[in-house]
Protein backbone atom coordinates (compact mmCIF):
# COMPACT_ATOMS: atom_id res chain seq x y z
CA UNK A 1 0.00 0.00 0.00
CA UNK A 2 3.17 2.68 0.77
CA UNK A 3 4.21 2.20 -2.65
CA UNK A 4 1.05 2.75 -4.09
CA UNK A 5 0.85 5.89 -1.76
CA UNK A 6 4.29 6.94 -3.40
CA UNK A 7 3.45 6.52 -7.19
CA UNK A 8 0.23 8.62 -6.54
CA UNK A 9 2.46 11.16 -4.85
CA UNK A 10 5.00 11.14 -7.47
CA UNK A 11 1.98 11.35 -10.44
CA UNK A 12 0.31 14.46 -8.28
CA UNK A 13 3.59 16.36 -7.94
CA UNK A 14 4.31 15.11 -11.80
CA UNK A 15 1.18 16.84 -12.60
CA UNK A 16 1.10 20.07 -10.60
CA UNK A 17 4.62 20.78 -11.88
CA UNK A 18 3.87 20.34 -15.54
CA UNK A 19 0.47 22.42 -14.88
CA UNK A 20 2.07 25.26 -13.21
CA UNK A 21 4.93 25.22 -16.10
CA UNK A 22 2.59 25.03 -18.72
CA UNK A 23 0.17 28.14 -17.11
CA UNK A 24 3.65 30.03 -16.93
CA UNK A 25 4.18 29.60 -20.65
CA UNK A 26 1.31 30.11 -21.34
CA UNK A 27 1.04 33.43 -19.67
CA UNK A 28 4.02 34.66 -20.97
CA UNK A 29 3.52 34.12 -24.74
CA UNK A 30 0.24 35.69 -23.97
CA UNK A 31 -2.02 33.07 -24.66
CA UNK A 32 -2.92 32.24 -21.63
CA UNK A 33 -7.08 33.25 -22.05
CA UNK A 34 -6.54 30.45 -24.47
CA UNK A 35 -4.80 28.06 -21.77
CA UNK A 36 -7.76 28.67 -19.67
CA UNK A 37 -10.12 28.04 -22.02
CA UNK A 38 -8.58 24.60 -22.72
CA UNK A 39 -8.36 23.68 -19.22
CA UNK A 40 -11.57 24.32 -18.61
CA UNK A 41 -13.06 21.92 -21.65
CA UNK A 42 -10.94 18.85 -21.31
CA UNK A 43 -11.04 15.79 -19.48
CA UNK A 44 -8.44 17.33 -16.93
CA UNK A 45 -11.02 18.37 -14.72
CA UNK A 46 -12.13 14.31 -15.12
CA UNK A 47 -8.75 13.49 -14.44
CA UNK A 48 -8.47 15.71 -11.15
CA UNK A 49 -11.61 14.07 -9.63
CA UNK A 50 -10.47 10.19 -9.81
CA UNK A 51 -7.52 11.16 -8.23
CA UNK A 52 -9.38 13.36 -5.73
CA UNK A 53 -11.18 10.49 -4.68
CA UNK A 54 -8.01 7.67 -4.99
CA UNK A 55 -6.46 10.20 -2.34
CA UNK A 56 -9.66 10.27 -0.49
CA UNK A 57 -9.52 6.30 -0.35
CA UNK A 58 -5.85 6.08 0.60
CA UNK A 59 -6.54 8.58 3.38
CA UNK A 60 -8.80 6.35 5.18
CA UNK A 61 -7.09 3.10 4.13
CA UNK A 62 -4.83 1.20 6.65
CA UNK A 63 -1.24 1.06 5.83
CA UNK A 64 -0.86 -2.76 6.30
CA UNK A 65 2.52 -2.33 7.66
CA UNK A 66 1.77 0.21 10.20
CA UNK A 67 2.22 -1.29 13.79
CA UNK A 68 -0.46 1.05 15.51
CA UNK A 69 -2.86 -0.52 18.02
Amino acid sequence: MSKLRLILSGAVLAFLVLGYGASQYAALNGTAAQYASAIDHSPISWVSLIILIICIVFAFKRDSGANEP
